[in-house]
């Protein structure tokens, strides 16, 4: 198992991201702007569109799916760490279409705003650092 180190809490920010934005390009910015380095990211809202990807474990590669409707966002959850020297957001989501059909993956590029409420807690301590894992081909904290 991998040394533990505690984090202390940072600081705090609650936002608003406008419509029609990237999600993960404005969390991505928000988060590099605001130099956080690691942290923990919550947050709910409604996509007009969204791209997400799964990670087929068999195949060892990511499949990405488009979703061409407005969804609802009923969870986004994931972290800030670093990557290539850079603030790295890795989130998950969850979402809901108007017939209460969930889908849901990891998030990319490619998803845009309708309305987004955001919570980021930053952690201080010395980051996380995300590297390409050999055996799984996952970008994990190495």
């Amino acid at each position: 198992m991998a040394e533990q180190k505690p984090y202390l809490t940072g600081r705090t920010y609650i936002f608003r991201i406008a419509k029609g934005k990237d999600l993960m390009e404005a969390l991505t910015d928000f988060c590099h702007d605001n130099q956080i380095k690691c942290g923990i990211i919550n947050g709910i809202g409604a996509l007009e569109n969204a791209t997400i990807t799964t990670f087929s474990q068999s195949k060892k590669k990511y499949d990405k799916r488009v979703i061409s409707k407005p969804t609802e966002m009923v969870s986004l959850m994931g972290n800030v760490s670093i990557m290539d020297n850079r603030a790295n957001v890795r989130a998950d989501i969850v979402l809901v279409d108007e017939e209460g059909k969930t889908d849901g993956g990891q998030l990319t590029v490619g998803s845009k705003v309708f309305v987004a409420e955001v919570y980021i807690q930053e952690l201080v301590g010395e980051p996380k650092v995300r590297k390409q894992d050999k055996v799984t081909k996952q970008n994990i904290w190495i």
